[in-house]
């Protein structure tokens, strides 16, 4: 046995070194990837519509419901449920007018694509959010001092695949550069 340094004879390479030429490779198709996304990818958002005329017509007119909705009252001031039903009635029908109002303007969409996502778009607001709404004004004007807090809060229901409906209500709001066709954030 010797107390010395142990000498270890050099490893001679032979062949081709793959564990590189994995990592190179991935590397460039990660490169090429990411070019393609930021060069020649399709930038279309699938519910942008064709035409403005619809967007331009109805901004105006949500921004109007929503400054109303906006002037309510909020809802820390109330003292009880039922006097919080009063505001969120109030906002309930504002924006069920809106909408009506909205679905007036249909008419100035006339691509057949645009015409199904803006459908789809009211079906949201109308199957979903009012609905919503609706049930809540009714769980507050029926609350009782033994109803428990949890229980008046307001519940957005997932009706169908892909999420819960306001999301799809305010992203095609955003696309479509209509910021305040969004829902209102007034509950």
């Amino acid at each position: 046995m010797t107390d010395g340094p142990i000498d270890h004879p050099e490893r001679v390479r032979n062949g081709i070194a793959w564990g590189r030429i994995a990592v190179v490779t991935i590397i460039a198709s990660l490169l090429a990837m990411w070019l393609w996304i930021y060069l020649y990818a399709p930038r279309d958002n699938p519910d942008r519509f064709s035409s403005s005329a619809f967007a331009e017509a109805a901004e105006p007119i949500c921004a109007a419901a929503q400054a109303r909705i906006d002037a309510l009252p909020p809802g820390r001031f109330a003292d009880t449920p039922q006097d919080r039903a009063v505001g969120v009635r109030e906002g309930t029908e504002i924006t069920e007018q809106l909408v009506a109002d909205l679905k007036d303007l249909r008419a100035l969409t006339t691509d057949p694509d645009d015409l199904r996502i803006l459908d789809a778009w009211f079906e949201d607001w109308e199957e979903g959010y009012l609905v919503d709404r609706w049930a809540h004004v009714d769980r507050l004007e029926n609350a009782t001092l033994e109803t428990d807090d949890r229980d008046l809060a307001f519940i957005i229901q997932e009706r169908i695949e892909g999420g819960f409906y306001t999301r799809r209500i305010d992203g095609l709001a955003n696309v479509n550069d209509m910021p305040s066709c969004v829902v209102p954030g007034d509950i």
